[in-house]
């Protein structure tokens, strides 16, 4: 009868970060597209301008989390 409410998500990436993250990987991706000599670029380029385009959309990083979670005084090292 009642239903459960959603998690509230909280994006880890500031809304500027996350702008410039899917801008860059959106372009990055289209350069991909392209036809080139070395298809292992593109692939890398097009994997790459993916995960940005990713994680730009979501707020979240799952390289900065799987950092943070093996490597946790990393933060206070950083700032």
């Amino acid at each position: 009868m009642f239903r459960a409410k959603p998690p509230v998500v909280v994006p880890e990436i500031s809304t500027e970060g996350r702008v410039v993250s899917v801008i860059a990987g959106l372009l990055l991706a289209a350069a991909a597209v392209k036809p080139r000599p070395n298809r292992l670029l593109s692939v890398l380029a097009l994997a790459t301008g993916s995960y940005l385009a990713y994680r730009g959309a979501t707020g979240h990083c799952p390289l900065t989390k799987a950092v943070h979670d093996h490597c946790p005084e990393w933060e206070r090292r950083v700032r």
